[in-house]
């Protein structure tokens, strides 16, 4: 049985074929229709460029990147890892055979090519090279283009290119496809002479790009065993219903196990009557519930604790130990907690910075300080959560209701000594003063 998407079949003759195929694509270019001697992938290419507008007379490609553009973009992509894959593979067809391999982008960009010195600088000719567009709309029916449009691998050959000037060649190409979204990354291809056509190579380039995705494979199944492990870190100390995501947003772990299922968007969401917030786990999302304030909830006393009097940076005590906090880190707790009712990010920036225009630094600061404290840091309005113990606010307690003693708090020491911070000074003059008035005879 004949492969629809290999271009020459083993027992076919190369020169024949070609003329075959060049008058076929003549007499469609003349009257439109195409004949049945053209497989049916390549008739609904030749439509496809026809009602994009290419001219099949077209010399070159378009030119999308620079040469140090299309390098630049390379080093980034997902797929820079291949060549090391593709010589072990195709190394001995690219000389012998006298081809060259290139991979483009998802849009059929061009970003890097390898193999037969003298095949490359033919290619080059034709700006079948880094930086220039080789979809079906930029460049007409080819390997890299047609393999992204059928989304399949496929082996143009000869006058099966819509353009002109092409005809001269042949190429396959089979698209690599994102093992966490599906979608496709780019395209491998391998291309010579039309002499040089063997169905082989078809089958030598899927065998490079299913290696390929196998090595993308391993690399998120690592990345997500290491998201995981924050999970199981967050989890262990926190508790309470979260999820751990992919970048994509692929729910890799849910606490409990059916509270967040499949894939969920990672710019927020909202679920089950719950807002929900997302928070960096590493090179993934940590998504947790942020119950309205208005949501009654079942008293707990408080398992973690926050020490601020008496020492010169916050210490938060959970169930796996004792966690130093930053000095800005310590500060914006002490804050926090002198504000029970919470603070904006604008208000926090003011007492911070005392001055406008830090609002995303705060942020920023936050979000890292959630990374520890998880849900004990609450949102809109940033606020300390109920659960947490906090020396600073149970002394205001004490001294609300009268029964803090000058002793006890000398032995706490005060807030945040170290702190230069005039809001956290001004806070604790306050509370001196109190302690002072206690002191004082009737």
């Amino acid at each position: 049985m004949r492969d629809r998407w290999v271009g020459l079949q083993a027992d076919v003759d190369a020169r024949g074929w070609a003329h075959v195929l060049r008058r076929a694509h003549e007499l469609a270019v003349a009257s439109g229709r195409v004949p049945t001697v053209v497989r049916e992938v390549i008739a609904q290419s030749w439509r496809r460029c026809n009602d994009a507008g290419v001219d099949p007379e077209r010399p070159g490609a378009p030119q999308v990147l620079n040469l140090d553009e299309a390098r630049e973009r390379w080093q980034s992509h997902p797929l820079a890892p291949a060549p090391g894959i593709l010589q072990a593979v195709l190394g001995q067809l690219l000389y012998d055979a006298r081809h060259i391999v290139v991979v483009s982008d998802a849009d059929g960009c061009l970003l890097w090519s390898d193999g037969h010195p003298e095949v490359l600088r033919a290619s080059e000719a034709i700006e079948f090279s880094p930086g220039h567009a080789w979809s079906e709309a930029a460049a007409g029916t080819n390997a890299v283009g047609t393999a992204i449009a059928a989304d399949h691998a496929v082996q143009v050959f000869a006058a099966e290119h819509y353009r002109c000037e092409i005809h001269p060649w042949q190429c396959s190409a089979a698209p690599v496809h994102d093992p966490e979204t599906g979608a496709i990354l780019g395209v491998i291809d391998i291309t010579g002479s039309y002499r040089t056509a063997h169905p082989h190579n078809l089958s030598l380039v899927q065998t490079a790009a299913k290696l390929v995705e196998a090595h993308l494979l391993a690399d998120m199944l690592a990345r997500d065993n290491r998201i995981l492990e924050r999970f199981a870190e967050h989890t262990a100390r926190f508790g309470g219903p979260a999820a751990a995501l992919s970048p994509s947003g692929r729910v890799l772990a849910a606490t409990p196990r059916a509270w967040a299922p499949g894939r969920l968007p990672v710019t927020g969401a909202a679920q089950a009557g719950a807002e929900l917030l997302l928070f960096p786990l590493g090179e993934g999302q940590l998504l947790v519930p942020d119950w309205p304030s208005r949501t009654p909830r079942r008293p707990t006393p408080p398992s973690f604790r926050i020490a601020l009097l008496g020492t010169p940076r916050a210490t938060f005590t959970g169930p796996h130990g004792i966690h130093h906090l930053s000095a800005r880190h310590s500060e914006l707790v002490a804050l926090l907690a002198l504000h029970p009712e919470g603070l904006g990010a604008r208000e926090l920036a003011g007492l911070v910075y005392e001055e406008a225009g830090h609002e995303v630094t705060v942020r920023v600061e936050l979000y890292r300080l959630r990374e520890i404290l998880g849900p004990l840091l609450l949102t809109r309005p940033y606020r300390l959560s109920a659960e947490v113990s906090v020396d600073l606010i149970e002394l205001q307690s004490s001294l609300a209701d009268g029964t803090v003693t000058e002793t006890a708090v000398a032995r706490r020491g005060a807030l945040l000594p170290a702190s230069e911070l005039p809001a956290i000074r001004r806070a604790w003059t306050q509370i001196a003063e109190q302690l002072d008035g206690l002191a004082a005879p009737a």
